[in-house]
């Protein structure tokens, strides 16, 4: 890999779902923080990014969600966004593979980001990037810790320190739930190697699902080592869920 393709090329951006918990009929995506949807907040950290192609994958209300994004590009002409339609919500796994036919299949790393986890920082994917090609490595998780996980998957060490899985909190067991480093959904691959693990995806779990996180074990499979960025600052992937979450990220703000 020449040093050119060190960074990252290709940016996922998963913005499919409804959000039942949000109690509206607006898509996820589109509700407000500080008077402004928070897939706006997450798309003003990518410009310096400098990628080659962002695509972001719509389901539930795509026009509307197409619309605000086309809105807001026009003052972005340099940001290369296009859309994908997941048809069904048939998981994380699913959502990253509708994707697959608008990527260029080159040798830089592709981000997957998620479009109600909108406060990420540019410094914090800078250094996972920087950890990823550091160790040479096919994949990584970026993980963080809370005094109470619930409702995240679990992160699963080997004895080298290395990400072995990562358990989601419906098939989790009560030990496994103990465990305070979580998943923040954030991922950063070498495309070429996405590509060829992802079919390999299965359902068998409880939602019946493709899980984006079985890649995980995938790579293990194939002597392919996790890299992880354990981020100190876990206010950056605060998922936003419900009406209550977003009153409390717009406090903080």
């Amino acid at each position: 890999m020449t040093h050119h393709d060190k960074k990252i090329t290709q940016i996922i951006i998963l913005a499919a779902g409804k959000g039942t918990r949000m109690k509206s009929d607006t898509p996820k995506v589109l509700h407000e923080i500080a008077g402004k949807p928070m897939i706006l907040h997450l798309l003003e950290t990518l410009p310096e990014l400098q990628a080659n192609k962002i695509v972001i994958v719509v389901g539930y209300g795509k026009e509307q969600v197409i619309q605000v994004v086309e809105d807001w590009l026009v003052n972005y002409p340099s940001l290369n966004i296009e859309f994908c339609v997941q048809a069904e919500q048939k998981g994380t796994g699913d959502a990253v593979l509708s994707a697959k036919e608008l990527l260029n299949d080159d040798s830089g790393y592709l981000l997957v980001l998620l479009g109600d986890v909108p406060f990420i920082k540019q410094s914090t994917i800078e250094k996972a990037t920087e950890k990823i090609c550091a160790e040479d490595s096919l994949s990584l998780v970026m993980s963080t810790k809370l005094s109470d996980p619930t409702g995240y998957g679990r992160i699963f060490r080997n004895g080298n320190g290395h990400i072995k899985r990562i358990i989601e909190e419906k098939d989790a067991t009560a030990e496994e739930k103990k465990i305070c480093e979580i998943n923040t959904g954030v991922f950063i691959y070498q495309n070429n190697s996405l590509w060829q693990y992802i079919e390999k995806i299965q359902t068998n779990n409880a939602q019946q699902e493709y899980y984006l996180t079985d890649l995980i074990d995938i790579y293990n499979q194939n002597n392919q080592p996790v890299s992880s960025y354990l981020s100190e600052d876990s206010n950056q992937f605060r998922g936003i869920n419900s009406p209550e979450q977003l009153l409390e990220v717009e406090k903080g703000l």
